[in-house]
């Protein structure tokens, strides 16, 4: 008996689970339905809303044709036929032509878009009537009389405008400049107010010009306003930051065009200041740079070891004795190796030999042997360079003048000149050949010479 209840027990278990699962199946079938219908109401709505947009009679056929029975099908089906009515009043589109439409239109379809089409009218009436106020209030008034107006953007820059004349007269000129642009630039405003706004954009640029602007920046604004209010001191910062920039290269393109933007005197003469601080250090640059040359050229003054002075007259004719000389020397040269002009003095401590050049001559045999005496001349020496040679020699020709401190009066006179030709280097000085005579010759002496010299400088 047990084992029966428990059977029926299990049963209507099992029946009333079945039941509940159907249940919620409907319940959410019923549910899917609902979410579809209102997805079709969503959307014939939107499609009905936008044939009213459009306006046109083919997008309420459009309409008549997807939803034949649908839930805007009657009120779409009155405006196809109330369109040709409607149509001749927007044709028309005057006040007069939407109120009989309204007044005799059968179904009315149009109203709402007829009442906003008059007030559309009458707004824009209105605001051609008071477009040119300068009462903001009035212009504030019509804005919330008509507030889905067409001219309402017009509305609100004129008074953006006004609020730019009131800051222009109170000499604000950022706010009213702020208040100019909202009212759509220069040429949105009135003509009279147009020259205000130049003003204001004059000053708006130039407020944003700092202590740090590039001058770049101040060019480009002096360009844009040549004749500016501001033009001269603009002119000015510009000359001075020219003048700035001025290195020791600079030259007097550069000096007269910072001095070209100089507008009054206190600015040309800061200018000139900079001008001569270039030009005084270029200078001293110049002398750095001479002195440098000088020095690795070996100095302004060097002195010098001569190692060889030998001389011979063997080119003077008929000659009664043959002359030599061989000196060593120390000298001191003003200017070196690469100075265009160099002088020299200097002693040359040596020896002078002879003999009878015609063995004839002699009187005794012994005569005719060599005879050396110790002289020391003194000279100077002046030399010219005249061209390169190779990288670092050149090719000179020098004058020469000779004082004989110790001299055998029978073999030498008191002075003598000559001149030649050389090779000198950095150290190295090499007369090449060189011509002496004495003067004042009161014995008839053999005394035209020809030599070479040596000479080692420090």
């Amino acid at each position: 008996m047990r084992r029966v209840y428990s059977w029926i027990v299990c049963l209507v278990i099992c029946i009333g689970s079945n039941v509940s699962m159907e249940a919620q199946t409907l319940i959410n079938y019923q549910q899917q339905k609902q979410k579809e219908i209102a997805e079709r109401q969503r959307v014939e709505k939107q499609k009905y809303e936008s044939a009213c947009k459009k306006g046109t009679l083919e997008a309420f056929q459009e309409y008549i044709k997807l939803y034949p029975k649908g839930k805007y099908a009657t009120d779409v089906k009155n405006r196809i036929e109330d369109y040709n009515q409607w149509s001749e009043a927007v044709k028309t589109n005057t006040i007069e032509a939407y109120n009989n439409y309204i007044d005799s239109s059968k179904f009315k379809s149009f109203k709402e878009n007829a009442i906003e089409a008059i007030t559309e009218l009458q707004s824009v009436d209105k605001w051609k009537s008071i477009q040119s106020s300068k009462n903001i209030a009035e212009i504030e008034m019509f804005m919330k009389t008509y507030p889905k107006s067409s001219c309402i953007d017009s509305a609100q820059k004129r008074i953006h405008e006004l609020n730019g004349v009131d800051f222009y007269l109170a000499n604000d000129l950022i706010n009213a400049y702020q208040e100019f642009n909202k009212a759509g630039g220069k040429y949105a405003l009135e003509q009279v107010n147009q020259s205000k706004f130049d003003e204001c954009q004059e000053y708006w640029d130039y407020n944003n010009l700092t202590s740090y602007s590039t001058e770049e920046k101040l060019l480009s604004f002096l360009r844009k306003y040549p004749s500016g209010k501001y033009s001269n001191e603009i002119s000015n910062r510009i000359a001075i930051s020219k003048a700035k920039s001025f290195t020791m290269y600079s030259g007097d393109i550069t000096f007269n065009e910072a001095l070209g933007y100089a507008k009054d005197e206190t600015t040309k003469n800061l200018v000139k200041r900079y001008v001569e601080s270039s030009k005084r250090a270029y200078s001293q640059h110049k002398k750095q740079m001479r002195k440098a040359r000088v020095k690795a050229n070996g100095g302004y003054v060097q002195f010098g070891l001569e190692l060889l002075d030998f001389g011979w007259n063997g080119i003077s004719p008929d000659r009664y004795l043959n002359v030599g000389y061989y000196n060593i020397g120390a000298s001191v040269k003003f200017g070196n190796n690469k100075a265009p002009v160099q002088f020299e003095i200097g002693i040359k401590p040596g020896l002078i030999f002879y003999n009878y050049a015609d063995e004839d001559d002699s009187y005794y045999d012994s005569d005719y042997e060599t005879h050396t005496k110790f002289h020391l001349p003194a000279y100077a020496k002046l030399k010219i360079n005249l061209c390169n040679i190779g990288a670092s020699s050149k090719l000179y020709i020098a004058g020469l003048g000779f004082y004989n401190i110790v001299r055998n009066d029978e073999l030498e006179n008191q002075f003598s000149v000559g001149g030649g030709a050389g090779f000198a280097w950095k150290h190295w000085d090499w007369l090449t050949l060189y011509y002496k005579q004495d003067l004042d010759n009161k014995y008839s002496l053999d005394d035209k010479f020809l030599g070479t010299s040596l000479i080692y400088y420090f």
